[in-house]
């Protein structure tokens, strides 16, 4: 059993690497800030997917650890001028044609898991695409994503953790939001609050528009959120975001991305005049499983009695994660690519087999203790 020996506090904190990561094993876990700090998170378990180098047919994913979503929402329901259809042909894998960092994608424009919304309605339904992660335990955690938004004013695309409708953490970007020189994340907290009123989070304490100092369409950025049991901390290129404290979710769910348009203009918009496109990069997850085999059994077996030094800091990913800094420039660290550092983890199948290492894929929502502990 573990129990607290402190706890972080309120204010935002830098991950750290150290320089024993290439050399450890990672047996007790994965940590925000070096567990020599006193104040610092270890988490059990990961979800790493390298999208950039990952070539699957849309009903393949499931193989990497993501579900794609297959259904429609009626106008009424989806409270626009048009409903919503989520439809595989619109999820689409574009890996690099090398195991470089850079250079032409299979399909041309940018590498990555790619979700489509389409410009023509169909029977009164804006076509657009939905994944979730194959598992559904995830309570707490570090979230993070490189993801470059669409082009076309006229949808949302949505990084989020959904238990159900009031126990929700999103990142949402509205193209329309966007213009010359900046653009906008619009970070939200569903509650019961929100459904009293009709769903709408915007007069809530849950809800923050935060401008960004440039447009999300531009360049692939990283966009995190760190979900604890008092707050929700958001985050851009490692820079500190946002916190919200109220309505904080308690239990486990599912992370996912989607990309819509129903045509409200008080949200998405749209629908937009051409097919567009959000492109995934990375996805990368560190949390403990609510799921008592994993976060208890399996855990215990790895790590019998608690050692920091078998713990492995998190890098912190600092810059933009995009290959028009150079060409590295879009490389940025997996621990699914190391050798020995996911003792224990549930594996998918992954591109990294293209290095030669098995990837880690969890795709597990996320128990996360944020705060430092031991065993009893």
């Amino acid at each position: 059993m573990f129990h607290t020996t402190s706890t972080l506090g309120a204010l935002p904190w830098a991950l750290l690497a150290v320089a024993r990561l290439t050399n450890a094993a990672c047996e007790c876990g994965y940590s925000l800030n070096k567990t020599s700090d006193a104040s610092h998170a270890v988490f059990t378990e990961l979800l790493e997917n390298d999208f950039l180098h990952t070539d699957a047919q849309s009903l393949e994913l499931k193989n990497h650890g993501w579900q794609p979503q297959v259904y429609n929402v009626d106008k009424a329901t989806a409270r626009g001028s048009f409903g919503k259809g989520f439809e595989l042909e619109n999820i689409v894998t574009n890996p690099l044609k090398t195991s470089g960092w850079s250079g032409d994608a299979e399909h041309g424009g940018d590498a990555g898991l790619e979700l489509w919304v389409r410009a023509n309605p169909r029977n009164g339904l804006v076509s657009g695409a939905e994944v979730v992660t194959v598992r559904d335990d995830a309570l707490l955690g570090s979230f993070r994503v490189g993801m470059k938004l669409s082009n076309s004013s006229g949808t949302c695309g949505a990084f989020f953790f959904f238990h159900n409708n009031t126990q929700e953490i999103d990142m949402e970007f509205l193209s329309h939001q966007f213009n010359q020189s900046q653009g906008a994340v619009n970070l939200v907290l569903q509650s019961p609050e929100a459904e009293a009123r009709n769903w709408d989070a915007s007069g809530t304490s849950g809800f923050r528009t935060k401008l960004l100092p440039f447009r999300p369409d531009n360049m692939f950025h990283e966009y995190r959120f760190d979900w604890t049991k008092e707050r929700v901390a958001f985050y851009v290129d490692g820079k500190f975001l946002h916190e919200i404290t109220d309505n904080v979710p308690q239990e486990g769910g599912g992370v996912f991305f989607n990309h819509w348009s129903n045509g409200d203009p008080s949200w998405s918009a749209g629908p937009p005049a051409a097919d567009t496109v959000m492109t995934i990069s990375y996805l990368k997850a560190y949390f403990n499983s609510t799921n008592t085999e994993r976060s208890q059994n399996a855990y215990r077996q790895r790590c019998p009695t608690y050692d920091p030094s078998k713990v492995c800091a998190i890098p912190s990913q600092s810059t933009a994660p995009d290959a028009s800094i150079g060409k590295t420039g879009a490389k940025t660290y997996f621990f699914s690519h190391e050798k020995d550092m996911t003792p224990g983890q549930t594996l998918y199948s992954s591109a990294a087999i293209n290095f030669g290492v098995p990837s880690l894929s969890l795709a597990v929502p996320i128990l996360v203790m944020f705060l430092s502990w031991s065993l009893m």
